[in-house]
């Protein structure tokens, strides 16, 4: 389990790296941090997205969905409405908490996939982890522990060869 974990860390990372200006992905999942209130109590501020990779053609009307806007700001709201625009389909999208729907219409180039998963409070773990004090307790120390631990058993081990073979010398 902890080698899986690793190992997805360190992809993660790898695309972090690699591709700055994306969120980094594994199998097509996408994690996402949600920073306000527009879509309680659906999910809050906190929370975390788990959002799948998805083609325009596979958004149903009722769906959350993320997507960029014109900044390249991610944005994650509900489609209220799915238009045709030069035979073409357009999302109409509002936060579950807000008065209005959003000022402009998603088209199927922006949009980066369609929540999966929702994990509550997950968000502020994350965001713990990655700085510094987080990675040390959650990632350095265990790993240490884990070295450290696999080295006393080793050695553990070859006292006891060492004490064994000393007594079938002595006999």
């Amino acid at each position: 389990m902890f080698i899986v974990i690793l190992v997805s860390l360190l992809l993660i990372t790898y695309q972090s790296i690699k591709n700055p200006e994306r969120p980094p992905s594994l199998f097509g999942y996408q994690p996402f941090t949600v920073l306000s209130n527009s879509m309680d109590p659906y999910f809050n501020t906190g929370d975390m997205v788990i959002i799948k990779e998805t083609s325009p053609a596979n958004v149903s009307k009722g769906d959350v969905i993320t997507f960029t806007d014109k900044t390249g700001k991610y944005i994650t709201h509900r489609v209220i409405e799915i238009k045709n625009r030069n035979s073409h389909p357009v999302f109409v999208t509002k936060g579950d908490n807000n008065n209005v729907k959003d000022g402009e219409m998603v088209t199927g180039d922006h949009i980066v996939g369609k929540q999966t998963i929702l994990i509550p409070g997950a968000g502020y773990l994350v965001e713990f982890v990655s700085g510094p004090i987080g990675f040390i307790l959650l990632i350095l120390l265990p790993l240490a522990g884990y070295i450290f631990l696999e080295l006393f058993e080793r050695a553990k081990k070859g006292k006891k060869r060492d004490k064994t073979r000393e007594q079938l010398q002595n006999e």
